[in-house]
């Protein structure tokens, strides 16, 4: 009878540890920052070479991203919207949204108030 009772808290014991361990997999994935990339297009909605914008966060914390020779970029952002600002014309806004996996997205600047 001991010999059965140690088994099944065994098992209790390993299945347990299996979801602990696929849980403490998946919590660094939830929280962590991811690619995104995308192009950046200015009012005439041709992509903004060589650019420099800075994304700011709800919090106020802020990245700085550059566009390439063919309007492309590619940053780490932490999962939530941000705000996407021209460092040369502070009017010219848009927004894009990171998510805990790489994600492909364009952005269209628009005129602030």
């Amino acid at each position: 009878m001991q010999r059965s009772t140690m088994f099944s808290k065994g098992r209790k014991g390993l299945a347990a540890f299996f979801v602990a361990m696929t849980i403490a997999s998946l919590l660094p994935t939830m929280a962590s920052a991811d690619i995104v990339s995308g192009r950046i297009f200015g009012l005439d909605e041709k992509p903004i070479v060589n650019g420099t914008f800075t994304a700011k966060d709800a919090k106020g914390a802020s990245t700085t991203i550059k566009t390439n020779a063919m309007g492309n970029f590619s940053v780490y952002l932490d999962p939530g919207k941000y705000t996407i600002t021209s460092t040369t014309d502070p009017s010219l806004t848009g927004s894009i949204e990171s998510f805990p996996q790489a994600k492909q997205q364009d952005v269209h600047l628009k005129k602030g108030n």
